[in-house]
Parts: C-alpha cells; structure tokens; sequence
C-alpha cells in the first residue's frame, strides 16, 4: 500500500483532531453546549428571532431621535413623535418577552440535566460516604449550572451585541467608511483586554470550584462527626480559604471590568471626536451626531455586558473543567 506523500493527511488530522476534542476539557465544554442549544433548537430558534426583533427595535428610537432633533428647528415634526413613543415602548416589551422566553429553556434546560447527571452518578459510580456524596452533588450542580448558563448567555448576550455590531458598524460604513472602520478599530482593544483577563483569572477560578466542592463534602462530614475536632479545624480551614479566594476573584474581576470600560468608553469617544473633525465634510447635522452617540453608547453598553457574561462563561467552563477532572467525561450522554 503506497504512503501518503503527506505526513499530515486528511485522515490523520481529523484523527488528531478528535483525540485533542475527547481529552480536552474547554472542546468538551463547547460541545455540550452545542448539543444542548440543538436539543432545544425549537427554544434556540425562537430566542434568536425575537432576540434579532428586539435589538433592531431598540436601535429604532435612536433613529428617530436625530430625526426628531433634525426637524425641531422647524417645527415640522409629523407624526415622528408619536412613533418615537411607540418605539420606546415596543424595545422593552419585546425585550421582557425575551427574557421570560430564555428563562423557561433555562429552567427546563436546568431541571432536565440536573436529574439525568445525578441519577447517572448514581448508577455508575456511587459514593462511599456523605461526604463524597457531598462533594459530588456540588460538582454535578456546578457542572450543569455552567453548560445551562452558558447557552442562556450565549443565546441572550453574545447575539445583542452582534447584532448591534453589524447594524452600526453597516449604518456607519454606509454614512462614512473612514468612520465605520474606526468604530470597528474601537472594538478591538476591548476585545483583547477580555481575552487577556479570562486567561489571568482562570487559575484562581479552578481553585474556585474545587474549594466549593470540598466544602460541601466537608459541611456535611462537620455536621455528622458528632463534634470531633479535627473535622471542624478543617472545615474552618476549607471556609478561610473559600472566602480569601472569593474576595480576591471578585477584587480582580472588577479592576479587569474598570479597565475594559475605561478602555472601550476612551475607543468610542475617539468615534466621535472623529466625527466632529469630518463635520465639515459630511455636511452632520446635530440629528446626525445624536444617532452616532446613540449608537456608540448602546453597544458599548451592550458590549460591557456580553464581556461580563463571557466572564461567566469562562467561569462556568472553569466549573465543568473540575468536574470533567473529577469524574473523568462530559455532561451529556454521546
């Protein structure tokens, strides 16, 4: 049989690229949240599409704010009050109905996943004492907590600011594209202060959810060792070191937010200062420089929040990477 003349055929890399997917815990991680998103395709479809509804209808009212500014000074203002009305009150419907339709898939999404873990647990390992048991019901919980949050995320914050991205960025280019690619160029440190921080916190994120996890085994060896001693300094030890851990998280989490909204406020302002220097170019109107604040402050609004929801998501990746650790495979059956 005649060898390939390439070292690193097509069979090959496939095979190397599942080996890396079957051991790595962060390729587990995203592929039961694939799985859960088209197990529940129907709720996913349906939160893609309202979601698509509600931020276009959010950015509606920027819209007609420069043109209620525009025509002002004329006094011409046809019924453009009356949709402005409207357009502010149709975004917040739109987006509470999202939310509720989020929260259900979350909530049969959570209920569903939880009872198939535990009971699987139970079937196929069992725990020697409560307080094993303990320690495993925490890592179940926090397990599925993060495959469930993540496509909750996913579906309810990542989608936003894309869309908003691809709408102002589109409404930029198409006004001025020297203005459009700077918007763009905005984003860019922001997005790499987000990467760079999740990769600094990660360690004390997995040290995190391992010491959750001890503690519970712990609480309920403390609470059945009728007094002993040594079982209470080590559950005052184990409580010590949870809270120094959780305060230096939340200490770090904030500083890295505070530098990314410094840094992304500091990148959208340059937009606008950018504007100002082409106002006699682009003939702007004041309604003009509304819509491009408007715009600016809602996706960098948008963008803060799917930076704190990556955070978790990275968080929530760190929790399935210390049960998979643990129990040595992925949430959802293959």
């Amino acid at each position: 049989m005649r060898r390939s003349p390439y070292p690193f055929g097509y069979s090959r890399l496939k095979r190397l690229v599942q080996q890396e997917v079957a051991i790595d815990p962060n390729w587990q991680f995203a592929r039961d949240v694939i799985k859960l998103v088209w197990e529940y395709r129907g709720y996913s479809l349906a939160i893609l599409l309202v979601t698509v509804l509600q931020e276009v209808s959010a950015l509606w009212p920027v819209n007609l704010l420069g043109q209620f500014i525009d025509r002002l000074p004329s006094g011409d203002l046809g019924n453009v009050v009356w949709l402005f009305l409207g357009a502010s009150i149709l975004a917040p419907g739109i987006m509470r109905g999202n939310i509720m339709l989020r929260h259900k898939m979350f909530y049969e999404t959570d209920f569903q996943k939880r009872v198939e873990m535990t009971l699987e647990v139970c079937v196929k390992e069992g725990c020697a004492d409560a307080e094993a048991a303990g320690k495993a019901n925490s890592l179940i919980a926090n397990a599925v907590s993060g495959i469930t949050n993540t496509v909750y995320y996913v579906l309810g914050s990542f989608t936003p600011v894309i869309i908003k991205i691809v709408v102002v960025a589109g409404s930029l280019l198409a006004y001025n594209k020297l203005l459009g690619l700077a918007y763009l160029g905005s984003l860019i440190i922001p997005t790499w202060l987000t990467i760079f921080f999740n990769n600094w916190l990660r360690v004390l994120r997995d040290a995190q959810y391992s010491v959750i996890s001890q503690v519970e085994g712990i609480v309920i060896r403390t609470i059945t060792a009728q007094g002993r001693p040594e079982a209470q300094t080590q559950f005052r030890d184990t409580m010590r070191e949870r809270k120094n851990i959780l305060i230096s998280l939340v200490n770090k989490h904030q500083f890295s937010l505070f530098v990314r909204q410094a840094a992304l406020v500091g990148s959208q302002f340059l937009v606008v200062f950018l504007a100002l220097f082409l106002q006699d170019k682009l003939h702007m109107t004041p309604g003009d420089y509304a819509k491009i604040i408007g715009y600016t402050t809602q996706v960098a609004a948008t963008f803060l929040e799917a930076a704190a929801c990556l955070d978790a998501i990275i968080s929530y990746s760190r929790a399935y990477h210390v049960f998979a650790k643990a129990h040595g495979k992925g949430l959802l059956k293959q």
